[in-house]
């Protein structure tokens, strides 16, 4: 079984070593066809709505896959953004994507569906007629666990950070660097993207203490063979929407966002810089801004979808998931994970290299 989603800045060396790597747009441009290739991550797109799109409009859609923000960008390095004609870009790389060639700017006026998406999940345009990714997803990250073997349910990112003896080797914790730092700095009071060298230290001590009780340093399993669902692990730091995918496997798996608040993120779908693909990511983007393709889509994945209209044909027991729309004290509470100077993003990769030895 593939990971869903395991990093929002990259793993070990992330976006930062990428800065490093040369442009890439070697790869030949592919010739116009009635196949449009997806690059996201596993267990992201509906099955539903793919069989829909393709029968509507008698066209395919080819996904490749990718596990981690590094593994995919290694693939954008190896074969340029061209061999994509559309991308799941986490909203913190658009940028940086951008200054690669790797994407292209998105035509405001030729989403048919734009309006229809709360604007305060669209990231800044590249101009005012342009934008460089549609919103596909947003939401937080917290703890999943099992009611049935813990005495007590967590609170508090403490709970995770300095767990009772009982949890020792039975915790999961991401791999990824912006994640483990900033959940850890938001444990100790700081921000998530707080760049001040005390606090990263406290940050790095904090989790070499909890070292001890980690299972493994990656993304959980989101299948029946999970390990949160066999009960070898009885916490781990997710996704909201992954936690109530385990559950489906498990009854007795909950999910929390502990009370300190968390990271929000957001998800775009960006066009790759393959032109003569344009056509075919734009009519499945209009496709995917449907509100009905939108929400059918969203309630499958246990993902908060941007789009309001969408929203509006929501049932109850979706939009009142506090899993998937946290209540506005814990969003106050709560921070998007923002670019750190250079500086900063080295010193964290370097802490992560260090936890993960």
């Amino acid at each position: 079984m593939f990971n869903r989603r395991q990093v929002l800045m990259g793993g070990v060396g992330g976006v930062a070593s990428m800065l490093l790597w040369p442009r890439s747009g070697l790869a030949k441009k592919k010739a116009k066809s009635d196949t449009l290739t997806l690059l996201i991550w596993p267990d992201y797109l509906d099955p539903g709505v793919i069989e829909a799109f393709e029968q509507q409009r008698g066209m395919k859609v080819k996904q490749v896959f990718f596990e981690s923000d590094t593994e995919r960008d290694q693939l954008l390095v190896k074969k340029g953004g061209d061999a994509f004609d559309l991308m799941v870009v986490n909203r913190i790389n658009l940028p940086f994507y951008a200054r690669q060639g790797w994407i292209a700017p998105v035509d405001r006026n030729r989403l048919k569906g734009l309006d229809r998406i709360d604007p305060r999940w669209i990231a800044e345009p590249d101009s005012a007629a342009n934008l460089w990714g549609v919103p596909y997803f947003w939401g937080n990250i917290g703890l999943a666990y099992r009611e049935d073997r813990l005495i007590a349910p967590p609170a508090s990112w403490m709970d995770f950070f300095r767990p009772a003896e009982m949890l020792r080797g039975r915790i999961q914790a991401m791999e990824s660097d912006r994640e483990l730092i900033g959940m850890a700095l938001k444990a100790l009071g700081h921000s998530v993207n707080s760049e001040d060298g005390a606090a990263l230290s406290a940050a790095e001590t904090l989790l070499m203490e909890q070292k001890p009780h980690v299972k493994s340093f990656r993304y959980i399993e989101l299948g029946p063979d999970s390990p949160l669902v066999t009960g070898e692990v009885w916490m781990a730091m997710v996704f909201n929407g992954d936690a109530l995918k385990l559950r489906e496997h498990h009854e007795s798996i909950r999910y929390i966002q502990p009370r300190e608040g968390s990271a929000l993120w957001v998800d775009d779908l960006a066009l790759g810089s393959n032109a003569s693909g344009h056509e075919l990511a734009l009519d499945f983007l209009n496709f995917l801004l449907d509100p009905a393709m939108a929400l059918r889509n969203a309630e499958a994945l246990h993902f908060a979808t941007p789009n309001r209209e969408a929203l509006r044909l929501a049932s109850k027991g979706y939009l009142d998931n506090a899993a998937i729309f946290p209540g506005e004290e814990l969003l106050q509470r709560s921070e998007t994970v923002r670019p750190v100077s250079p500086r900063t993003q080295r010193r964290i990769n370097d802490i992560v290299a260090r936890l993960l030895k």
